[in-house]
């Protein structure tokens, strides 16, 4: 995460002011979307899947910085390109 730019307290403000892209009930997770500080004058969204299956408390399974070519913006998805197996 830190190599990336944010950090947990990073992620923790961001699932708290953030609001949910894409709720996955079949495995009791979703997709919320908050922003962090990078600079003092630079805000930068930031992706958090979360695991709700326990009822007292949600995890953080995955946090990133959503970048094309799976995300156009940080609310649309793009063109995922085809892995050659």
């Amino acid at each position: 995460m830190v190599k990336e730019g944010f950090n947990e307290i990073d992620c923790i403000t961001a699932l708290l002011n953030g609001r949910i892209l894409e709720e996955y009930p079949e495995v009791k997770r979703c997709l919320v979307l908050g922003t962090f500080q990078l600079t003092p004058k630079t805000e930068c969204p930031l992706h958090i899947v979360c695991d709700l299956s326990q009822p007292d408390r949600v995890e953080i399974v995955i946090a990133y910085i959503a970048q094309p070519p799976d995300w156009v913006t940080p609310t649309q998805r793009g063109r995922r390109k085809r892995r050659k197996r």
